[in-house]
């Protein structure tokens, strides 16, 4: 691997460090963002050679049109966004993060990733920063170290945090992680390796529990019952697992809380629901712009039934969230992203190459994962989550042109 090959999956395992922020001449930043300022610049500087030069205009050119014009679109909806927000410095401040400088680790990634042997070590890169996250994690379920929240804290009603802050974040975090562990499960030829990914994703899913996440369990649940019902080996004994399991739930007193967890008759869900009525009702006259970068808070409280519960941050829905954030056409744009990436690795899912299947099924399980947590959180306005999709926007093309080359 290049020198720049090895930066962008060094760059891609760092992105928890946007917690790490800091201010130069009163401008806010991260050790994130430093990174990413030397990713542009060690492209700038390879590309002096002409011959590199060459080999990323030819990557340019791959790049299918459609996709090209739906990133310009969702890139400009970003931008329009910025001037439709109450406060036009902190959307500034969101836009660098979630759209400037979350596409450009996309867009540099795919300039210099170009081969499997790429995907194996940032898959390998990954592990080691789960397991620092989750192992975190497990000391604070046993010690309580670290986790800001007193009733978080608290023996009784604990819930990890791990350096995120929130029980979510460690979730949102590890859940979109975890299908590249197993990928590099598969992929590995030393037991060594292979026994380090099992102890990674056992830590991971250890994490996730007691951080208490149940739309991360949803979505990691789902979308593995739904990749074992997709593969015909397993096809069969999915199908009887999950009758089995509905079988147990309905005639077991674990009805009643199943019920108030994920069909949300709880207290947490009638308050999403409370939340999504209230934001459409704010998106009602500006169902066209949105309430603007880091407007809803400002925008919604008008329409805020429930006046105990504070107002968050996004309304806890990818669909509403980008919608909001970024207007129809940031919905519609990133909609339309999403579902030709995943059209394109199930296509891929049928390559003859094992590798290739691999690699496709798990960035095919990251997408679901997204898609099913999506509607009860927002696994994607985030440093570290908006960097990583568009690595992984960069990791599908690699996919599909490497399917297509070798046809």
């Amino acid at each position: 691997m290049t020198f720049m090959q090895r930066a962008v999956i060094l760059v891609a395992a760092l992105s928890p460090t946007y917690l790490i922020r800091f201010k130069i001449f009163g401008i806010p930043s991260t050790v994130f963002e430093l990174c990413i300022i030397g990713l542009c610049v060690g492209t700038l500087f390879a590309a002096r050679d002409k011959n590199i030069r060459r080999e990323y205009f030819e990557k340019i050119r791959a790049i299918p049109k459609s996709l090209i014009a739906l990133s310009v679109l969702f890139f400009i909806a970003g931008t329009l966004s910025v001037f439709v927000a109450p406060n036009l410095v902190s959307a500034v401040g969101i836009w660098r993060a979630y759209i400037l400088e979350a596409m450009v680790v996309g867009f540099i990634a795919w300039l210099h990733i170009k081969s499997f042997v790429e995907f194996r070590a940032l898959a390998l890169a990954l592990s080691i920063a789960a397991a620092i996250a989750a192992g975190y994690a497990i000391v604070q379920k046993f010690t309580g170290w670290g986790i800001p929240n007193p009733f978080w804290q608290a023996a009784a009603t604990r819930r990890v945090t791990s350096f995120f802050g929130y029980p979510n974040g460690i979730a949102l975090y590890l859940e979109i992680i975890i299908p590249f562990l197993i990928a590099g499960f598969l992929l590995a030829e030393k037991k060594l390796i292979r026994l380090w990914y099992v102890f990674v994703t056992i830590a991971a899913l250890l994490a996730i529990l007691f951080a208490e996440s149940s739309g991360a369990f949803a979505a990691l649940a789902l979308t593995a019952g739904a990749a074992l019902v997709v593969w015909k080996i397993t096809r069969w004994w999915a199908v009887g697992a999950g009758i089995i399991c509905a079988v147990v739930i309905i005639l077991s007193p674990i009805r009643k809380p199943f019920q108030d967890e994920f069909l949300l008759q709880g207290f947490s869900g009638k308050l999403r629901t409370q939340m999504w009525s209230e934001t459409l009702i704010m998106l009602k006259p500006r169902w066209i712009q949105g309430a603007g970068l880091t407007g809803y808070q400002e925008r919604v409280a008008p329409y805020h039934v429930f006046k105990w519960a504070e107002i968050y941050l996004y309304p806890h829905n990818l669909v509403l969230t980008l919608w909001s954030e970024l207007g129809m056409l940031g919905l519609i744009s990133f909609g339309y992203i999403f579902g030709l990436l995943g059209f394109w690795m199930t296509r891929s899912l049928k390559s003859r190459d094992f590798e290739v299947r691999v690699w496709s099924g798990a960035l095919l399980a990251m997408l679901g994962i997204i898609f099913i947590h999506g509607l009860v959180d927002i696994p994607y306005f985030r440093n570290d989550l908006a960097a990583f999709f568009w690595v992984c926007v960069a990791l599908v093309l690699q996919i599909r042109y490497t399917s297509i080359s070798t046809k």
